[in-house]
């Protein structure tokens, strides 16, 4: 979790979690979900309780010997490699995207995949355990899911996190480089109105589900690696969606941070454009109801890790006043915060 230093560790061994159409279907249970950027995807959300949970480094010997000598629950799948897209490409797609906007569609999130080839001593453990001490604010994690994959990420978003009393959302949008950030001078009209609409989009749901009592901290610039986002937190009591967590989620995922503004026309121009399959880049995951807590992120800064490769999935959110060019060195910027781990 961002700024704890434990680490947690959940296994399934007897293979019985779930694959779910929304969240709504598993809102009430204990346990961890991990969802798609969109159903549109052919991707599930998957959903499991742990049979056993580790803190920190505490594993009895007994149990790793049973776990090694566990068989394979599942017949070996076969794990698609993401589609990658070459430099012009990429940018023939955001000529297409900047093309598309109008005042009342002013913003889509472009997507691309970058692919490396995977060293013969890579090791997941020790790459988490990178992840974590290089990344303390964020939420990193590794998964392995029979049939989608193993997957790592550090992602800086908040998409819904409740201690049982308080809920706690994030509007996050805005990417400058840290190395050439200046707190007075760097935010420039662009990255402001593209935090904006994200923040309005919030309050617009809240709206929709009669949240009137909320809290809203003054914007404010957050680190996450060798990139500076734009943010806003609100806050409310987690009684007033107490019976509809789960449509709540449904509504606020995708955000206008990851998909678009208006939704409905950023996400066909994204399954029309994006030749990959977001599959789980720019969904959300955590645990929910997990010690009477639910802490869910975006799941941003991800990567698929393959038998031959890792697939990196890097985005941004264009506007009218997006220059292409600038838009793909952001997307190696943001691939740079796992590459440099590797």
């Amino acid at each position: 979790m961002p700024d704890e230093s434990h680490v947690v560790t959940w296994i399934q061994r007897s293979g019985h979690f779930q694959l779910v159409e929304h969240i709504d279907e598993v809102i009430d249970q204990p346990g961890f979900v991990y969802a798609p950027f969109h159903r549109l995807t052919n991707f599930p959300v998957v959903f499991f309780e742990p049979e056993i949970i580790v803190y920190n480094e505490e594993f009895e010997n007994e149990l790793i010997k049973e776990i090694k000598e566990q068989g394979p629950l599942y017949a070996d799948f076969d794990i698609p490699t993401p589609l990658v897209v070459s430099k012009e490409e990429y940018l023939i797609q955001a000529a297409q995207f900047t093309g598309s906007f109008n005042h009342i569609f002013p913003k889509a999130v472009l997507s691309r995949v970058d692919l490396i080839q995977k060293k013969a001593d890579f090791d997941v453990g020790d790459f988490f355990r990178k992840l974590h001490h290089a990344y303390p604010k964020a939420f990193c994690h590794v998964i392995h899911i029979p049939g989608a994959g193993t997957w790592a990420g550090a992602t800086p978003e908040t998409l819904f996190r409740s201690d049982g009393q308080t809920a706690k959302t994030v509007s996050l949008a805005g990417t400058l480089p840290l190395k050439t950030f200046d707190e007075e001078f760097s935010w420039k009209e662009k990255e402001l109105e593209e935090q904006q609409w994200v923040t309005q989009y919030i309050e617009d749901v809240f709206a929709n589900f009669g949240i009137k009592n909320y809290e809203v901290a003054p914007i404010k610039s957050i680190t996450a690696g060798d990139i500076v986002h734009l943010a806003t937190e609100f806050q409310f009591p987690v009684r007033l969606i107490k019976n509809n967590l789960g449509a709540f989620l449904k509504t606020l995922h995708p955000s206008p941070a990851i998909c678009g503004f208006p939704k409905a026309r950023a996400l066909d121009l994204i399954l029309k454009t994006e030749k990959h399959n977001r599959e789980y880049y720019a969904g959300f995951c955590g645990p929910i109801n997990y010690l009477d807590k639910t802490d869910l992120f975006v799941n941003l800064r991800c990567m698929k890790i393959l038998p031959e490769s890792l697939a990196l999935f890097v985005g941004g959110g264009l506007t009218a006043k997006s220059d292409p060019e600038k838009e793909w060195e952001e997307t190696v910027l943001k691939s740079k915060t796992l590459m440099k781990l590797l």
